[in-house]
């Protein structure tokens, strides 16, 4: 670590630097205390507190997260709500923070967005002049004004970047892996390069601190992480010598530097800084000020003195914002100081990799909980509407589980600053919200946070202050109040009981300007200004209060209200004082068996982590329990020209596009290969790429005969593909097939016993088809606009296709469809939807003889290059029903007579659908395969628990959901198939959105992080890499507005732009650094993020959980395997051992989610391969079950070679005795 922290040394030198006129910090530098105090005396104690308890918790921190909702209301399936619950779609408790840019500054927009819910406007002094904000500022105030309504208004400082220096000649400069290279700091312009006398390296960067930063072994990445040093020597105060370890693109200057894991010497508290807080903030009364790069509790502190030595600056509220390493382990003690926290999930992502950034989204929402300070999520936060007018379901997934998390608010950056529909942003962002606040179970969480934020309250004393807040979110829950109203004068109360997440609405009235708009940052206050402090004469204003909540849907008619008051009586030390009231109007009558009747309905989802610090900021090397789904999309592959079934390559734009959407790096700080990871990936023969080269060739015979196709699956097997997915939505049968043959011979002559499973996925009665558009960029479709979709048989299709002219609104716009019958797929007059976009089109004509269907749009929007397509109902020969159709039919039986297949997942919406496909198997003599349930729409949740009982687990498979539900109802569908499957003891996957908005990247997006996070920590045993991980561009055009000038996805190697239909301006960004864009590089990154989150799985709340709500009695199987992973807790066990020749136990033993690696030893292929979706399963093939002792001894030491257990911790070991009974024994 670097040195180097805000000590008050540091203070009186900087009090040096700066004369006490312009920086009136000489006071603050010797200690004294300022005139103004920030922090009530309850504050500062309730702040110790907390602080204490963070240190004690330092270790482990416990994330606790109930979600209760109705599943009835999913999709409107039906009129059945619950009213002991809120009303989904009801009004939103979190918070909103909107960044104001080119595309949001008008005053028309700034009214449209405070219509669509903002509530706090930020502005990026980063970016523009003060002069610029003022004006942006000013209108914020006319329409705050106008409108009668409270937007706080929120300053983020400029962000101290250290760049790289000039270059000799302004030429970029390429380094080589292994080369030594001079770094020197320097804060004045000089120029860096190749010396031509000695050639030696010497690259200048923007800091006279480099060596106070950096030591001996440090990393320094630069740019977008392209290239990485490492320092090897300290030569003087500003120089090191450092090694090239990578350097994928030339340097070039003013590209900026990173230091990994280092501190740098108070960024914070740098003369911008000081400027922006003072000229601007001060200045203009602003509500808070967003400090960039607080790294340490003292940082925050001279911060906050600072403001208060400034002209109004005593009132301005701070929010740290943690954006690097040294902040995140300071992350307790920031809390004590500051008002708030920003977690600032890019820049955490760019030091520490992002991998991480759920857990610690996680970990800090739940901190600042616990302090009782207000959290806001940052970094890419819908970023994907910058330029498309529907966000991923990744994205809303993200702001789903923030919600859950704990976050009081979540920030829009770039999607309201420079996108295409900075309004529409924020509506879906509220929507979503909204959702997810309706989801939470208040009494839970309350029970949660009371115990993790007080204490064990048998043994420590609470204050009388936190106990009164505390009962009276305590009583609202035993009243089912409907309101809590909190009159108060310093707005304390309101901000503690707030974080209880109760689910109700809190109505904050107080006199306090100041409070008022604070509460625009506190998740569920909800401020009402009153004229006069409370005291006795409050009756009046309190009835006005509640007719007002009544108005605006805070409350039903006629329901109770809890009403806490401060300052009732005189006395510095008077306590809130309690009582009830009902809110205005007749309260609606609930029948008891309607009550009885839907709670039926009512679903508990917990999700329970638990993570410290040291585990966000450090990676321990632990193997991988969630297994890795790929799909495999014959187009991607190299198919032999001499085999059966030939194919080629697909010719014009799909021949550039690569299956993969980052490149292959160096992993970044803390990864570890993907074999050694606990998930497992299952590749879908639909979508995957080639993997070029011979990495992990099966022998050198093989190799030596040039098979690429299996080098291109032994790659895959390597980079630690768990299943391989056949998807006939995608393909031919015949190349599915001759997938199926090389998959099995390279399992064949692998020198890894390792079994992959291997998946059959039906089309169905619906299609999604995969399309290409011919054009090089996004266009903007118009109602009325026609477009052919053609089969990717046709050559030259993809060169024959033009952009539409502007003159001609129904021009024919060519899209390569992945699809070779399509004509006979599509049904005439059948509406499709273009999923992750508003465009809708409807099949006007159909070629059967060109493999042509032409399409008209009936919804304008967007047309990207890549896009699914999916029809409502494709009609087939057999018709809609049951019955599979002749192709699904005919694909069962060439699978199933080939041994090539242990799955089959199909859509299943009824219980006669797993009745017709278990008899097609049959009927193929395939009763051994198992039935994944693959859930597309909510017409099977009515029968869910039967349907559960048929089935061998569920697919959710998101591509099929957006047509039948709202986006944002995804995040709760998931938890609800996951925690519906687990106590059925089935299995679950889950498809990911890894790496499709990285815009070239190799990194993957916060919010396709979390995502995978959170299907992990919900229970998905499998994740799919879906097929949209192929079809990302190797260049991308996105829609911008013509204003703007910062946009921060464009590269630096130009921009070039266009005009389209309607005079909007296309930007084309240039190439993307995606070197190696493969299937293999969305593995690597997927596996990283999914090494994460095993560790940071509770297994003993999950095993208790399955053990209170799975129904009983429980079978024997499921009874045994609870008891063995009991006992691994119990007993500290680092290896659990298995031997069976039957997937039962082993599977029902996975559902418990064990903390350690199950080694499963069987003597039966099909056993293994069953069991290779299954949760932290590795199997060990053998000839026989006969000698238990010697199969025991065997597995041990094939662990501990594997790295699955470190040679002398307990093993529990499970087997089976001559009647199949389970027996259980501990060895040391």
């Amino acid at each position: 670590m670097g040195c180097g922290s805000s000590t008050l040394q540091h203070q009186q030198s900087l009090a040096k630097r700066y004369e006490a006129g312009t920086i009136r910090i000489t006071a603050m530098a010797s200690g004294l205390t300022p005139a103004t105090p920030y922090f009530s005396p309850y504050t500062r104690n309730r702040v110790k507190q907390a602080s204490a308890f963070a240190e004690r918790m330092q270790e482990i921190f416990t994330i606790y997260t109930p979600v209760a909702f109705n599943p009835a209301s999913l999709g409107h399936i039906s009129d059945v709500s619950d009213p002991t619950l809120p009303p989904v779609g009801g009004i939103r408790h979190s918070k909103i923070f909107c960044t104001l840019g080119p595309a949001s500054a008008t005053e028309a927009t700034v009214q449209e967005l405070v219509f669509a819910g903002i509530d706090v406007a930020v502005l990026d002094l980063s970016t523009g002049n003060h002069k610029e904000h003022q004006i942006v500022l000013d209108r914020i105030r006319r329409v705050e004004a106008d409108q009668a309504c409270t937007v706080a208004v929120c300053v983020n400082t400029k962000r101290p970047n250290i760049l790289t220096g000039r270059l000799a000649g302004h030429q970029p400069l390429q380094l080589t892996a292994g080369q030594s290279v001079s770094i020197r700091g320097s804060s004045s312009d000089m120029d860096g390069g190749v010396d031509p006398k000695t050639g030696s390296v010497t690259i200048f960067v923007t800091t006279d601190a480099l060596c106070q930063i950096v030591k001996e072994g440090s990393s320094i990445l630069v740019g977008d992480d392209s290239i990485m040093l490492k320092v090897t020597s300290i030569s003087s105060d500003r120089q090191c010598e450092a090694i090239v370890v990578k350097a994928a693109k030339p340097l070039g200057e003013r590209s900026q530097v990173i230091f990994p894991g280092c501190t740098i010497p108070s960024p914070a508290l740098a003369q911008p800084t000081f400027n922006d807080i003072k000229n601007f903030a001060c200045t203009h009364r602003v509500d808070f000020v967003s400090a960039a790069y607080i790294q340490t509790a003292e940082d925050a502190q001279y911060l906050r003195r600072f403001m208060v030595e400034c002209d109004h600056g005593e009132s301005i509220r701070l929010i740290a914002r943690i954006e690097n390493e040294a902040g995140m382990r300071n992350v307790d003690d920031i809390l004590g100081e500051a008002d708030g926290i920003m977690l600032c999930r890019t820049s955490l992502a760019q030091e520490l990799g992002p991998d991480k950034l759920g857990l610690m989204q996680k970990l800090v929402a739940a901190k600042a909980q616990a302090a009782g300070k207000f959290m806001v999520v940052e970094g890419q936060v819908m970023d994907t509407m910058k330029w498309q007018p529907q966000p991923l379901p990744c994205e809303v997934s993200d702001i789903g589980h923030a919600v859950y998390d704990g976050a009081d608010a979540l920030m829009l950056g770039a999607a309201t600053s420079i996108g295409i529909n900075p309004v529409e942003a924020v509506k879906c962002t509220a929507a979503a919200a909204a959702a997810a606040d309706h989801s939470l179970d208040g009494r839970q969480a309350y029970r949660h946070i009371h115990k993790t934020g007080m204490g064990d309250s048998d043994s420590e004393l609470i204050e009388p202050f936190e106990a009164i807040v505390s009962g009276a979110a305590r009583a609202a829950l035993d009243m089912r109040a409907g309101l809590i109203v909190i009159l108060t004068t310093t707005g304390q109360s309101a901000y503690l009981l707030a974080r209880y997440r109760l689910g109700l609405p809190i109505l904050v009235m107080s006199q306090s300007e100041e409070v008022m708009r604070r509460c625009n940052t506190v998740r569920a206050l909800f401020p009402f200004p009153i004229t006069q402090a409370p005291g006795d004469l409050l009756e009046a204003p309190l009835q006005e209060g509640l007719q007002h909540a009544r108005d605006q849907g805070l409350c039903p008619p006629g329901c109770r209200v809890v009403v806490m008051a401060e300052n009732l009586a005189d006395g510095p030390e008077t306590l809130p004082v309690l009582f009830t009231r009902v809110a205005p109007g007749d309260a609606e009558e609930v029948q008891l068996d309607s009550l009885n009747n839907s709670r039926m309905h009512r679903t508990l989802c917990p999700q329970t982590a638990s993570i410290s610090i040291a585990d966000v900021i450090t990676t321990a090397p632990r193997p991988r329990h969630t297994k890795l789904m790929c799909l495999l999309d014959p187009s991607a592959f190299t198919l032999p020209q001499g085999s059966r079934h030939k194919a080629k390559r697909p010719e014009g734009l799909l021949a550039r596009l690569s299956m993969g959407s980052a490149g292959t790096g160096s992993p970044h700080k803390g990864s570890s290969p993907l074999k050694a990871s606990q998930i497992k990936i299952a590749a879908a023969s639909g979508t995957a790429s080639p993997v070029t080269g011979a990495i992990g060739a099966v022998q050198a015979g093989q190799a030596a005969q040039g098979n690429e196709l299996m080098r291109e699956l032994a790659g895959l097997v390597e980079a630690g593909m768990d299943v391989a997915c056949f998807d006939l939505s995608q393909g031919l049968l015949e190349q599915h097939l001759d997938i199926a043959d090389h998959l099995t011979q390279v399992q064949q002559q692998a020198r890894s016993d390792k079994q992959i499973g291997r998946v059959l996925n039906l089309a169905g009665p619906a299609a999604v088809i995969t399309a290409f558009s011919t054009l090089s960029h996004s266009v903007q479709l118009q109602e009325g606009q026609l477009i052919t979709l053609a089969g990717n048989t046709l050559k030259d299709l993809a060169a024959a296709g033009k952009p539409p002219q502007e003159d001609s609104p129904t021009a024919h716009i060519p899209v390569v469809v992945h699809c070779a019958n399509v004509a006979a797929v599509l049904a005439s007059a059948q509406r499709l939807n273009v999923i992750g976009s508003s465009v809708q089109l409807e099949v006007t004509s159909k070629e059967a003889a060109k493999q042509q269907a032409q399409v008209k749009v009936v919804t304008a929007g967007a047309l990207t290059v890549g896009l699914h397509i999916q029809g409502e109902a494709v009609l087939t020969p057999e018709g809609a029903g049951a019955e599979l159709t002749t192709a699904d039919a005919k694909a069962v039986h060439e699978f199933v007579s080939r041994h090539f297949v242990e799955y089959v997942a199909a859509p299943i919406s009824s219980l006669a659908d797993v009745a017709s496909l278990r008899q097609a198997l049959d009927s193929a003599e395939g009763s051994a395969i198992e039935i994944l349930a693959r859930i597309e729409d909510v017409k099977a949740l009515p029968d869910l628990d039967k349907l559960l009982q048929q089935v061998a687990g569920v697919y959710i498979c998101r591509q099929g959901l957006p047509s039948h539900l709202q986006p944002h109802e995804l995040p709760q569908l998931q938890k609800l198939l996951i925690s519906r499957a687990k106590l059925a003891g089935r299995l679950a996957f889950c498809s990911a959105d890894l790496l499709i908005t990285s815009h070239g990247q190799a990194k993957a997006a916060p919010a396709e992080v979390a995502d995978v996070t959170n299907a992990v920590l919900d229970g998905c045993d499998c994740v799919a890499l879906s097929d949209q991980q192929a079809r990302i561009p190797d260049t991308s055009t996105r829609h911008l507005l013509s204003s703007d000038s910062n946009s921060s996805w464009c590269t630096n190697d130009g921009v070039e732009e266009g005009k389209a239909e309607g005079g909007s301006v296309i930007r084309k960004s240039g190439t993307y650094a995606r070197p190696n864009n493969t299937l293999k590089a969305a593995m690597l990154a997927t596996s990283s993020v999914l090494q994460s989150a095993d560790q940071a799985l509770n297994a003993s709340a999950m095993l208790t959980y399955l053990k209170e709500q799975a129904a009983k009695p429980l079978p024997a199987v499921y009874t045994a395997a609870i008891s063995a992973v009991s006992t691994a807790l119990d007993c500290h066990a680092c290896l659990l051992i298995t031997v069976s020749n039957s997937p039962r136990l082993p599977l029902a033993i996975a559902v418990g989610r064990p903390p350690v690696p199950q080694m499963l030893v069987t003597d039966s292929k099909a056993t293994a391969r069953l069991c290779s979706p299954a949760f932290g399963v590795y199997d060990l093939l053998v000839d026989d079950l006969h000698d238990t002792s010697g199969l025991i001894a065997q597995a041990r030491v094939v662990a501990q070679q594997a790295g699955l257990w470190n040679g002398h911790d307990a093993v529990v070991i499970v087997r089976e005795d001559s009647a199949g009974v389970p027996l259980i024994s501990i060895q040391s």
